[in-house]
């Protein structure tokens, strides 16, 4: 296939206020319209504060994207921990309860996050998907387990050597990896919010992955060519409007997938 593109969305909040809801369900009415079939990724944040209600109403807005479009998810933070920062009892639970499962592709799938991945071993918080040369790697840095403060996210060293392994059994594919939490970030205004693990994580990415994916500072950034990557890409919060109700998305255009000469291009879109 010459040409492959995927959508990133990111950091929905749904349950913070009403417009977010609104937004969201505007948002992905138009993706259904105008991209049909394109692979929608959410890096995480899909809730604002891990709630049963917020996941049920999150579940019901997505499974109208998901007749349309193939979508994967990752958790984040807020949807682990009350506000993103006290630990919720039943956050993890409710996740695998209402967003347990890859939506739209059409395909069973075992439970996110629940059971080993395809690779050797197995460990918790890795999902590998593969369509065709394009292969996926969902990371959850949301720390279920409150090992940091939640906000901060945690990289275990396990799963990192697991992502690394699967990273490398599919050399020769585009490897799309995406996670929530931003993975290197500095100073003192991010001392909150900085990854713990980042360094395992970036170590296992390097020359093994092609695109890397991610949200939660709510700033859109983009790198070329940085720490052994090609792409690498930020989403900004898709539920907050850039003007009036005009809201954004990123696509990503993705050439000649799973060839040698696999070139990227991205852009913001209004919707």
């Amino acid at each position: 296939m010459a040409q492959q593109q995927l959508i990133l969305l990111s950091d929905l909040h749904i349950g913070l206020r009403k417009r977010e809801s609104e937004l969201t369900r505007m948002v992905v009415e138009k993706v259904a319209k105008a991209y049909f079939g394109v692979p929608v990724l959410i890096t995480g944040d899909i809730t604002d504060s891990g709630l049963a209600g917020q996941f049920r109403e999150a579940r019901e807005i997505l499974d109208d994207l998901a007749v349309t479009n193939p979508i994967l998810m990752v958790p984040g933070n807020h949807d682990y921990a009350w506000k993103g920062n006290v630990l919720h009892p039943k956050g993890w639970e409710n996740w695998v309860t209402y967003l347990g499962c890859p939506l739209g592709w059409n395909r069973p799938a075992p439970p996110y996050w629940t059971g080993p991945s395809e690779a050797p071993g197995g460990v918790e918080g890795l999902g590998v998907w593969q369509d065709g040369p394009i292969v996926y790697f969902g990371i959850d840095s949301g720390d279920p387990e409150d090992k940091q403060f939640s906000a901060r996210g945690y990289i275990s060293k396990a799963l990192a050597t697991e992502l690394k392994n699967a990273l490398i059994a599919h050399r020769g594919k585009t490897r799309v990896a995406f996670l929530h939490h931003h993975p290197f970030t500095g100073g003192l205004r991010h001392i909150f919010t900085a990854l713990n693990g980042a360094g395992l994580l970036m170590d296992a990415l390097r020359n093994n992955c092609e695109v890397l994916l991610f949200g939660h500072e709510h700033e859109y950034g983009l790198w070329w060519q940085t720490e052994g990557v090609p792409l690498i890409v930020s989403s900004h919060k898709t539920s907050e409007p850039i003007s009036g109700n005009c809201c954004a998305i990123t696509i990503i255009d993705i050439d000649h997938p799973g060839t040698d000469s696999v070139g990227f291009s991205h852009r913001i879109e209004m919707v």
